[in-house]
């Protein structure tokens, strides 16, 4: 099996894609900076990719045959009051991400996000022309371009995860369901939609689509549209909780420090072509994301990764 390197190891898409890829057989070399992966059939690389030349060190060091750029700052509003660290991370990182692949012939994937479209009405092919209304959809752009440029056989996947993350963090789908078992009044955005995809359907994607001869930009999402509200209320029926706790609200209630996008559903039609498969509907996956808190999927996730450092800035990694 190949030798896998995963930036941002120790993030929401970096852990669950590290089990994923041992389970399958492959060799993981976990790199992360601030929660690095503690595992015995795992190599781990505690680095920080941001620094020039490190990511060129790592890759020269471990010789990976696959690697996927999941490292990135990915707390919106840090980056709008940030935007020097924000752009440092997902733009400047991946570049040297990116050289390093290139320079010794690993096969890369890029994780990028749907934020790099405006939200003005939804259902984003692969040829839209994105056009980012925050600090953080910018700065992602910039690093699908960045890695493009350097290593034009890269593929860049637009996505929107959700599922159990391996740190104390909540992802959103655990926010809910955390407010949900306490009966904690918590509000849905019925004006913000998006296309979520487990992040262990993710991580199989991936690892299907690492040995593909394809590059360029993919959206890999769910098979369904729906909006932050409908998401809360699915949850609570996939967990067979009470709905009344989540109440149906506007995102301009929030008064966030960055601009949130509304409508930012992909379309997956390309990805499906590649796959063989429709893209998953949520009721499944959220069936098995609950299925993964009493089978040990949870636990193996939670071991996986060293007591997280203090960090001014929300990144996987760096996420």
């Amino acid at each position: 099996m190949a030798r896998l390197l995963i930036t941002g190891a120790g993030g929401l898409l970096g852990a669950n894609l590290a089990l994923a890829a041992m389970a399958a057989g492959h060799r993981v070399i976990a790199v992360d900076f601030l929660h690095p992966i503690r595992h015995s059939e795992v190599e781990s690389v505690q680095a920080d990719l941001s620094h020039p030349g490190a990511a060129l060190q790592v890759f020269a060091a471990h010789r990976p045959r696959w690697a996927v750029h999941c490292a990135a700052a990915v707390d919106v509003d840090a980056c709008e009051s940030d935007p020097e660290t924000a752009f440092r991370l997902n733009r400047d990182m991946a570049g040297q991400v990116a050289m390093a692949a290139r320079a010794v012939g690993a096969r890369l994937v890029h994780i990028s996000t749907d934020a790099v479209f405006d939200g003005e009405r939804g259902g984003y092919a692969e040829e839209d022309e994105p056009r980012p209304v925050s600090v953080y959809g910018s700065s992602k752009l910039d690093g699908e371009r960045v890695v493009l440029d350097e290593c034009p056989e890269a593929l860049v996947v637009r996505t929107n995860i959700f599922g159990w993350n391996a740190r104390p963090k909540l992802s959103l789908s655990e926010w809910f369901l955390e407010r949900l078992r306490r009966g904690e009044r918590c509000t849905g955005f019925t004006d913000v939609s998006f296309s979520p995809i487990a992040v262990g359907d993710l991580s199989l994607c991936l690892l299907r689509l690492l040995p593909m001869p394809v590059f360029g930009r993919l959206h890999l999402a769910g098979g369904e549209t729906i909006s932050k509200y409908e998401f809360g209320l699915r949850i609570a029926r996939a967990f067979h909780l009470s709905p009344e706790p989540i109440v149906p609200g506007s995102v301009d209630s929030m008064r966030p420090g960055a601009r949130r996008a509304r409508r930012l559903g992909l379309e997956v039609h390309k990805a499906e072509a590649l796959l063989g498969a429709p893209m998953p509907a949520l009721d499944p996956m959220l069936r098995r994301w609950r299925q993964e808190e009493t089978d040990g999927t949870l636990d193996r996730l939670r071991g996986l990764v060293a007591r997280p450092a203090d960090t001014n800035q929300d990144q996987e990694g760096a996420r």
